[in-house]
C-alpha cells in the first residue's frame, strides 16, 4: 500500500507545477527516502541525477560543475524558457539592421524615386541594442561559470563570443555616450552580430569546424581554378593581339591582364557566355577552340573536382556529429544512474549498490524537463517493471532510457475510434475514405482553373458588360466550391476527430486554414457587394487600384489559388516521387545548421556591403544624369537602380541577385565605376566563390544524406519521415561500448566516478 501511495504521490501535479510546465521552467527537487532499505537520497543527489537526465534529453555534455549552487544555475540556464528567451533576444539583435539608419522601411529602394524612409529614434534603437548586448554578456558569463575556466579555455567559440561581446559593448558605449548620431563611419559590431547566433547552435559550430578541417583542400581547389583562369588570360592576350578595329577581341575583353582575368572569371561562372566568345569567333572559326577548351577544363573538370571535394568533406560529417551526440546522451544516462547508486543510510554511512529503487527513478523523472510523450512512455515501462521488482539495474535503466531516441512523430499516439454500422458511423466512413479525398482534389483543381480563367478575363476585358457575361457562371461555381471546401474540412474533422485530424498531418492544418480563410473572405465580399460578381462601381475602383498591394477581390482570388497545393496528395502514389519530395521537405526542416551558416555570412556580408558601398548607387545615378550616356548591357542601361547597399533590405536582395550568378558581373562593373576602385571587385568575387563553390555544395551534401536515408528506409519498407538529424543517420548509428562510456565518465573534471569519497563530497556540498 505504501508503494502504491508513493506512485500516486509522484504522479500528482499541482497548479504551480502546471504553470512551470507551461513556461518550461525547472521544478524543485526534494529529498526522498526508501523506507524498506532505510536509506535517503539528498536533494543534491536527486538534483544532480535530474540535471544529467536533462543533459541526456538535450544531447548535452555533463562536463559542468556539480555543486548545488551551480547545478541550480545550470538547470535554469539550460531550461527551454531561457533558451527561447535567448533566441528572441538574438532575433531582436539581428533585426536591428532593418531599423538602423538608413532604415529599410520605404515603399521602394529605387534611387530614381528618392524614397522617403521611416526614421526610427536613434536613442531607442541604441538602448534596445545595449540591452541585447548586456544579455549576451550575462549569457556567456553564466555559461562559462557553470562549465569552468579550464573548459572554457579550450572552447574556441566561447572565447570568440567573449571578444566580440566586449568589443561590441565598447563600440556601443562610445557611440551612444560620446559620439551619438553624428557618426556615419564604419561600425564593426554590426558585422559581428551573426557570431552570437553561431555560438548558440552546436550544429552551426560543427559546420564551421568541418570547413576549418577541410579548408586547405578547398583553398587548393580554388587556387587551381585561379591558376587555370590566369593561364588562359595570359594566353588570350597572346592569341588575340591588339587591333585597330574598335570591336576587336583584344579591345573588348583582353586589353590588359585585369580585364582578361575578370572576363574569364565571369566565363567560369557561365554568366557572359557566349558574349565573350563572339568577337573572336566572328574573326576566325578556330578562335572558338580557346573558349571551348577553357570551359571544358574549368567548368567540367576543375569545378566538378571542387564540388566533389566539398561534397566529400561534408557528406557523412554529420554522421560523426550525431554519433558524438548519441555518445553524450549515453554518458549522461549512465552518469545519472551512477549518481543514484550512492545513497546514505540512517546511521550516516555511505552505501553503493548495483540497483536503484524504481520509486526514486520516478521521483527524478517527474522533475526532468522532457517531451510529454517520452515521459509517458518511460514512466509506463517503469510501472510495468515495478510489478516484477521494486528496483532497477543498470542494463534495465539504460534500455528504458533508450526510449528517448524514439521520435514521437514516427509513432503517433492517435486514438481513432472504431466505426459501427449505424448511419452516423457510415457517414464518418465516407469522410475518411480515399474517394472523398480524391473528389476534393478534383474540385480543388477545378477551382484553381476557374480562378485562373476569371483573373485572365479580368485583365483582358476592358468592357464591364463583356466581363460579366464571362464570369457570372464562373463566380457562382467557384462560390459553390468554396462552400464545399468549407464543409469538407468540417466533415473530415468530425469523421476523424478534430485532434486526430489536425495532428495526423500539417497539410490538414494548411487546407483548413485556406478553406476557412476563403470562405470568410467570400462571405465578406458578398455582404459588401451583395453578389459574388463584381459590381460596376467596384470594377471601376479595382481598375483604378491595380497598382495597390492587395484589394479584397485580389486577396480572395490569391487565397483561392492556394488550393493548388492539394495536388501534393497525388505524390505518395509513387514511392520514388515521395522520396524526392520528402528529401526537399526534410532538407528544409533539418538544414537549419547549413542555412544558419549561409544566413550568418549573408547577414555579415550585407552589413559589410552597406559600410563599403552605401550611397554608391546614388553616385552612379548622379553621374548618369550628368552624362546621360550609357553603354549597352551596363548597370545604367539595364536600370538596376533598385539594387544597391543603401539599406539592409536592399543589400540582402542585391546579394541574392549576385548569388543567382546571371548578370553578376554587371553589378561588379557598376560598383567599381561608382567607387572608382578596382579593389571593390574583390567583395563580389569572394561572395560568388563562397556561395557557388562552398555554400551550395554543402546543401548538396545534406541532400545526398537525406535521400540515401529515405531510400534505405523505402527499401526496408519503413516510415519515410525524417524530422530531425538523428532520423537521417538512425540506421548507421552504433551503440557506444561500455568501456568507452566509462572512460569518458572517468574524465569528468568535477566528479571522480572511481572513488566513493568523491560522492561523499558531492552530498556534503
Amino acid at each position: 500500500m505504501e508503494r502504491e501511495e508513493l506512485i500516486i504521490h509522484i504522479q500528482s501535479v499541482t497548479i504551480k507545477d502546471r504553470i512551470k510546465d507551461f513556461l518550461n521552467l525547472p521544478r524543485p527537487i526534494h529529498e526522498e527516502l526508501d523506507d524498506n532499505e532505510q536509506c535517503v537520497w539528498s536533494s543534491n543527489i536527486l538534483l544532480c541525477a535530474t540535471v544529467f537526465l536533462e543533459d541526456a534529453v538535450n544531447y548535452q555534455s555533463i562536463v559542468h560543475k556539480v555543486t548545488r549552487k551551480y547545478l541550480l544555475i545550470y538547470r535554469w540556464f539550460s531550461s527551454s524558457f531561457i533558451k527561447k528567451l535567448h533566441q528572441i533576444i538574438l532575433m531582436i539583435n539581428l533585426c536591428l539592421a532593418l531599423f538602423e539608419q538608413p532604415s529599410s522601411f520605404s515603399i521602394t529602394s529605387d534611387v530614381r524615386d528618392q524614397p522617403e524612409r521611416i526614421i526610427f529614434s536613434y536613442n531607442i534603437l541604441m538602448i534596445i541594442e545595449g540591452l541585447t548586448l548586456f544579455w549576451f554578456l550575462f549569457y556567456i558569463s553564466t555559461k562559462s561559470t557553470c562549465l569552468g575556466i579550464k573548459y572554457v579555455q579550450k572552447r574556441f567559440w566561447i572565447i570568440i563570443f567573449f571578444i566580440v561581446i566586449i568589443y561590441s559593448l565598447c563600440e556601443w558605449f562610445t557611440l551612444f555616450i560620446f559620439i551619438r548620431q553624428t557618426y556615419h563611419g564604419f561600425r564593426v559590431r554590426r558585422i559581428l552580430r551573426p557570431i552570437f547566433m553561431i555560438e548558440s547552435s552546436q550544429l552551426m559550430k560543427k559546420v564551421f569546424k568541418a570547413l576549418h578541417k577541410n579548408l586547405l583542400t578547398i583553398i587548393a581547389c580554388i587556387s587551381l581554378a585561379f591558376i587555370h583562369i590566369l593561364f588562359f588570360a595570359i594566353m588570350g592576350m597572346f592569341l588575340f593581339p591588339k587591333s585597330d578595329r574598335p570591336d576587336s577581341q583584344n579591345t573588348t575583353y583582353f586589353s590588359n591582364l585585369h580585364d582578361s582575368v575578370f572576363q574569364l572569371l565571369v566565363l567560369y561562372s557561365t554568366a557572359n557566355n557566349p558574349d565573350i566568345m563572339m568577337p573572336a569567333y566572328s574573326d576566325r572559326r578556330l578562335n572558338a577552340l580557346f573558349f571551348i577548351v577553357f570551359v571544358i577544363i574549368g567548368i567540367y573538370w576543375i569545378q566538378n573536382i571542387t564540388t566533389a571535394v566539398v561534397y566529400r568533406a561534408f557528406r557523412g560529417y554529420f554522421l560523426n556529429s550525431i554519433i558524438n551526440s548519441q555518445l553524450r546522451r549515453r554518458i549522461a544516462v549512465r552518469a545519472s544512474f551512477e549518481i543514484l547508486r550512492k545513497r546514505m543510510s540512517y546511521n550516516g554511512s555511505m552505501e553503493t549498490k548495483d540497483t536503484v529503487p524504481i520509486s526514486i527513478i520516478q521521483t527524478v523523472l517527474t522533475s526532468v524537463s522532457m517531451n510529454k510523450w517520452h515521459f509517458n512512455q518511460i514512466n509506463h515501462c517503469l510501472n510495468e517493471l515495478m510489478y516484477e521488482n521494486e528496483v532497477i539495474n543498470l542494463d534495465q535503466y539504460t534500455h528504458i532510457m533508450q526510449l528517448l531516441d524514439l521520435n514521437p512523430k514516427l509513432a503517433p499516439d492517435l486514438d481513432i475510434e472504431t466505426l459501427n454500422e449505424n448511419l452516423f458511423d457510415r457517414l464518418k466512413a465516407v469522410g475518411r475514405s480515399k474517394a472523398f479525398d480524391f473528389i476534393g482534389t478534383i474540385f480543388a483543381i477545378l477551382s484553381v482553373l476557374l480562378v485562373t480563367i476569371e483573373v485572365s478575363h479580368h485583365h483582358l476585358n476592358t468592357d464591364y458588360e463583356d466581363l460579366v457575361i464571362y464570369i457570372i457562371p464562373i463566380a457562382f461555381i467557384n462560390l459553390s466550391l468554396i462552400i464545399y471546401f468549407f464543409l469538407e474540412i468540417i466533415v473530415k474533422a468530425w469523421a476523424f476527430g478534430p485532434i486526430n485530424f489536425f495532428r495526423s498531418s500539417t497539410m490538414h492544418i494548411l487546407e483548413a486554414t485556406v478553406a476557412f480563410t476563403c470562405f470568410v473572405l467570400q462571405m465578406i465580399y458578398i455582404m459588401i457587394h451583395g453578389t459574388p460578381v463584381m459590381a460596376m462601381n467596384r470594377y471601376v475602383d479595382v481598375k483604378q487600384e491595380e497598382n495597390s498591394f492587395l484589394t479584397l477581390w485580389a486577396t480572395t482570388k490569391t487565397c483561392n489559388m492556394l488550393f493548388i497545393y492539394r495536388l501534393i496528395r497525388f505524390l505518395p502514389a509513387s514511392k520514388n516521387i515521395r522520396i524526392i519530395v520528402g528529401t526537399v521537405i526534410d532538407e528544409i526542416r533539418n538544414g537549419g545548421a547549413f542555412f544558419g551558416v549561409l544566413f550568418s555570412c549573408y547577414y555579415a556580408y550585407s552589413i559589410l556591403g552597406m559600410e563599403l558601398f552605401g550611397g554608391a548607387v546614388d553616385e552612379l545615378y548622379k553621374r548618369y544624369n550628368q552624362s546621360n550616356q550609357t553603354i549597352c548591357g551596363t548597370y545604367e542601361q539595364l536600370e538596376y537602380w533598385p539594387n544597391g547597399f543603401n539599406d539592409f533590405y536592399s543589400s540582402m536582395v542585391t546579394l541574392y541577385h549576385i548569388m543567382i550568378v546571371n548578370q553578376w558581373y554587371v553589378f561588379v562593373n557598376g560598383f567599381r565605376s561608382a567607387t572608382d576602385s578596382i579593389w571593390s571587385e574583390l567583395y563580389f568575387i569572394f561572395w560568388y566563390l563562397f556561395v557557388t563553390n562552398i555554400g551550395l555544395n554543402i546543401c548538396l551534401a545534406l541532400s545526398g544524406d537525406i535521400h540515401d536515408a529515405k531510400k534505405k528506409r523505402a527499401d526496408q519498407h519503413e516510415e519515410l519521415i525524417v524530422s530531425n538529424m538523428y532520423d537521417i543517420y538512425r540506421s548507421d548509428i552504433k551503440e557506444p561500448t561500455s568501456t568507452e562510456i566509462i572512460q569518458r565518465l572517468h574524465q569528468h573534471p568535477y566528479i571522480n566516478f572511481r572513488e566513493i569519497s568523491s560522492e561523499r563530497r558531492i552530498i556534503s556540498t
